[in-house]
């Protein structure tokens, strides 16, 4: 008898990781949404490469994994196929391009110029990223809120 109750306890243990894992292959990210460039504003620290399969895949905040919604704010959950994402610029623009609405409310730009440079406090993935990156402080042996950790100047 315990042996048959254990035989069906690993097989439905089994099965429940291999429904497991044809969700997470579901969202799968794109190949070519792997590495990110965000490079939408002249910043004076330059361009970051965001590895976005790292943080959907690997990365983690404790001991919990990054959920598609702390970046993709707009999802009412957890997306069920990568269809369901949509990209910032789907929403966001450059300023001095016609504002965008998301629920009846104008997304923010980008970023927004004071003068003739882009005010730092207004770059919409800067404090998000900030946000986290000081935060976790430490990967290993990397200093993530080093500036130079990301930018590529």
């Amino acid at each position: 008898m315990w042996k048959t109750n254990k035989l069906v306890w690993i097989s439905g243990l089994a099965l429940a990781l291999v429904a497991v894992a044809g969700l997470v292959s579901a969202l799968d990210i794109p190949k070519n949404k792997e590495d990110i460039k965000l490079s939408y504003i002249d910043g004076k620290k330059g361009d970051v490469k965001f590895p976005h399969k790292k943080h959907a895949t690997e990365f983690k905040v404790g001991d919990k994994a990054i959920a598609c919604k702390t970046c993709h704010h707009t999802l009412k959950g957890e997306p069920k196929t990568v269809k369901d994402v949509q990209k910032c610029s789907a929403c966001h623009v450059a300023e001095g391009t016609a504002q965008k609405e998301h629920g009846g409310k104008k997304a923010p730009f980008f970023a927004t110029k004071k003068g003739d440079k882009y005010d730092q406090k207004t770059v919409i993935f800067h404090d998000a990223c900030k946000k986290c990156h000081t935060k976790v402080g430490k990967v290993g042996d990397k200093n993530i809120k080093a500036c130079k950790t990301c930018h590529q100047k």
